[in-house]
């Protein structure tokens, strides 16, 4: 349950990430264009300076301009000059000019009288000096330049860095959509295979119960108790049939802990269900010739939680403890208390486990290689149980282990306030 919250907010956290990232990307494309604009208007504006500076050196370029706009004649020299050779020298200068500045775009321009030409404020495209009307000694005079191509210019310069932006927003885009999909189709299978599981398990119930109801009454014929052999039979499969009821039972523990239902919750005595817990081994262990040893330092021992379930959790870390020993297993049970938690360690010398398999081996059905120890089995869900039920107790639970010489699983839970 935890885990699916997580996922959604992940995925959250992710979606809101990529629509940020795109404002952001967005908005730096504004800001680019807009630097790039005063950049341009800079350069334009240093330009026209060297232009002015230089018409105002040529005589006969000023007796022409005043001449074409002296008293009654027209307001724009574009008019009257359009053909003439200084027209062109001055096109040669602003165009000199420009390319000194990297400006190399399509141009037009004009000198003429601001008191005559009422729109000269209008065109935003159009930039001016008020220089020449100095040199000019004429008041009103002022040369005009217009740039028609001006936005494609300044696309152009943040082009690259434009289509890279647009690019990256697209593949993050996709790349995301691509995740949704397989998160999606990663979680039909999952709950199509955690149903299919659910099912069989439940259709195993009915089954195994006929089975323990029909050997129950073999046992009591008459036949059975004078036939060795019978006995010897029907003993394995009662032995069996416990075997299979105890996994039965463990999927269904998993698959109730997995939709969020968990047992009766209630205030228990940590410390007394891992005393009984462990008396209950002592003859399995005792019969390898080996030492379960309970060291209980615990002061306070209350928690929230269902009896059953936290006996499954110590019943399989013991279990695994004595399973996974390749000698005469020894077992430490050790409680304490820290701050507002109680602590319980469960440490053993059985075959330890290696450093890649320590973040995988509370996955479902996982099962860590155990090199020669082949009469080891199980479905590797016993420890995914184990976290399960921990973490529905706002738990954790940690793993320290060393190849060869044993593990130590440490429990922290809180304790009721």
């Amino acid at each position: 349950m935890k885990n699916k919250k997580l996922q959604i907010i992940i995925i959250s956290l992710t979606f809101f990430a990529l629509i940020a990232l795109l404002v952001i990307q967005v908005t730096w494309i504004f800001k680019a264009a807009t630097i790039q604009e005063k950049q341009f208007s800079h350069s334009v504006n240093i330009a026209l300076k060297q232009v002015v500076d230089e018409m105002a050196e040529d005589t006969l370029i000023c007796n022409e301009v005043v001449n074409c706009l002296g008293k009654g004649n027209a307001f724009s020299c574009y008019q009257k000059m359009y053909q003439n050779i200084q027209w062109n020298k001055m096109d040669s200068i602003i165009k000199l000019a420009l390319k000194d500045n990297q400006i190399n775009i399509k141009y037009e321009f004009d000198i003429v009288d601001t008191q005559k030409d009422a729109d000269f404020n209008v065109c935003k495209k159009t930039y001016f000096s008020s220089n020449l009307e100095n040199a000019l000694l004429k008041n009103g005079i002022e040369l005009k330049i217009k740039f028609p191509k001006k936005s494609e210019f300044i696309i152009a310069q943040i082009g690259a860095l434009f289509i890279s932006s647009v690019a990256l927003i697209i593949l993050i885009s996709i790349s995301f959509y691509v995740i949704l999909i397989f998160y999606r189709r990663e979680k039909a299978l999952y709950l199509g295979t955690r149903d299919f599981i659910n099912n069989i398990t439940h259709e195993f119930k009915t089954p195994l119960t006929n089975i323990a109801l029909a050997n129950s009454m073999i046992s009591k014929n008459e036949h059975l108790v004078k036939d060795e052999k019978l006995q010897q039979y029907s003993n394995i499969i009662k032995a069996e049939h416990k075997k299979l009821q105890n996994r039965v039972e463990t999927l269904l523990d998993i698959a109730r802990i997995e939709n969020g239902k968990t047992g009766i919750c209630e205030t228990i005595d940590v410390c007394n269900i891992i005393k009984c817990t462990a008396e209950s081994y002592q003859v399995q262990i005792q019969q390898l010739n080996g030492k379960l040893t309970l060291v209980e330092a615990a002061d306070k021992c209350s928690v929230h939680a269902d009896k059953e379930q936290f006996q499954i959790v110590i019943s399989n870390l013991i279990d695994n403890a004595i399973k996974y020993c390749d000698k005469e297993p020894e077992v430490i049970v050790h409680t304490l208390n820290k701050g507002n938690f109680i602590i319980v360690e469960i440490e053993d010398n059985g075959i330890g486990i290696k450093a890649e398999h320590e973040k995988q081996i509370f996955e479902k059905y996982y099962r860590v290689p155990t090199g020669d120890l082949h009469n080891v089995k199980g479905f590797g869900i016993g420890l995914s149980t184990v976290k399960a039920i921990i973490d529905s107790l706002n738990g954790e639970i940690h793993v320290q282990s060393n190849p060869g010489k044993g593990s130590k699983f440490t429990i922290k839970l809180p304790l009721c306030s």
